[in-house]
């Protein structure tokens, strides 16, 4: 975390940044006999704050997607998810755009490097973890509606509050702690994965660390729920590191994810229900659904709607196609760890399936 003159301060948190933080070992390359060197960086500047923001006083983060080319210069940056206006997306994606690395080697040849995350975080310099008076008591009324089972209403004081100046990272990430649970009774799988990784964000470096725990632990099982097994081993992994092995939490999903483990071995195909939703919660986020698989076969079928294109962004290649649901793709170990990326029109319903290995 660096001081800046402009009066703010920038986080840079940087996650699946190279092939050296793999999910679990279903993700891991196997091809041990070859040489692979990481891209490293050689300019990474922090990002400029929006002036209109600034002198609101609003805060927000940005988690990004980026490739890395044979040159070393960053390509296909997008948007994975924001809380903030399209200014914080714009000046993250501009930010990144000027970045420098040395090319990642295999072989001793320069290669992509496509599979790279990075949240940056603007916050004032004078923000803390503190919460206003009128931030806690409108949030205190948003868990009184919420007992009382009116969830619409619940929603609508959100939406309010949500659009609202200078609320800290703290109270944006306390806020969508809140939304969890109008996502939860309403059962939209889809919305209340979403509200937990904006709940969870940067590793949780804007909210205590109890309640970090009890949302990764939700977190895992809603992953599971939803056949995103590759994820959810991420995301025991974050929530292991962050309370330990001995923990209540991660005792109590152990054997979750030792069935997750064997599924994902086993020989029977896999299925995740995918849905592309409207950018409106992320402007820039291109319309388009992600998931890293946990198999390296895939097909999508039962498609309603519109899909355009298929890109798998891997620690060592960068793949794109058109999509068919007559097709099935094949990622060869040598390319490390993906993050497969689905484009088409919003509202598009779609099933994808892993298979197992042949």
């Amino acid at each position: 975390m660096s001081m800046l003159a402009t009066g703010f301060m920038w986080v840079v948190a940087l996650q699946a940044q190279t092939a050296s933080a793999p999910v679990d070992a279903v993700e891991e390359v196997t091809d041990s006999a070859r040489s692979i060197v990481p891209a490293k960086v050689i300019l990474r500047e922090a990002p400029r704050y929006p002036g209109l923001e600034l002198n609101k006083g609003r805060q927000a983060w940005v988690h990004v997607a980026y490739c890395i080319d044979e040159s070393g210069k960053p390509q296909n940056i997008s948007v994975l998810d924001s809380v903030g206006s399209e200014r914080f997306e714009n000046a993250a994606l501009k930010t990144v755009e000027t970045w420098q690395f040395e090319p990642a080697l295999v072989d001793g040849v320069a290669t992509w490097q496509s599979r790279n995350e990075v949240y940056i975080s603007f916050a004032l310099e004078d923000g803390n973890k503190g919460a206003s008076p009128s931030f806690v008591r409108q949030y205190k009324k948003i868990g009184r509606l919420l007992d009382a089972e009116n969830y619409d209403e619940a929603a609508a004081l959100f939406g309010k509050m949500q659009g609202s100046d200078k609320l800290s990272l703290y109270e944006l990430t306390k806020l969508w702690a809140q939304r969890v649970r109008i996502e939860a009774a309403r059962g939209d799988m889809i919305r209340l994965r979403m509200a937990l990784h904006r709940a969870t964000a940067s590793d949780g470096q804007w909210i205590d660390e109890n309640s970090y725990i009890q949302l990764m632990s939700l977190l895992v099982k809603v992953e599971v729920a939803m056949g995103r097994y590759a994820e959810s081993l991420y995301s025991y992994r974050k929530l292991v590191e962050a309370a330990g092995e001995d923990h209540d939490a991660a005792v109590e999903l152990g054997p979750t994810m030792a069935e997750v483990r064997a599924v994902a071995k086993g020989d029977q195909a896999l299925s995740i229900a995918a849905e592309i939703r409207s950018g409106a919660d992320c402007l820039r986020c291109d319309d388009s659904w992600h998931f890293r698989p946990v198999r390296r076969r895939l097909t999508l079928a039962n498609v309603r709607g519109q899909l355009d294109s298929i890109e798998m962004r891997c620690d060592h290649k960068r793949f794109t196609s058109a999509v068919s649901d007559a097709v099935e793709w094949h990622i060869p170990e040598s390319w490390g760890s993906c993050r497969v990326h689905v484009y088409g029109k919003p509202g598009t319903k779609f099933d994808v399936y892993e298979l197992p290995t042949e």
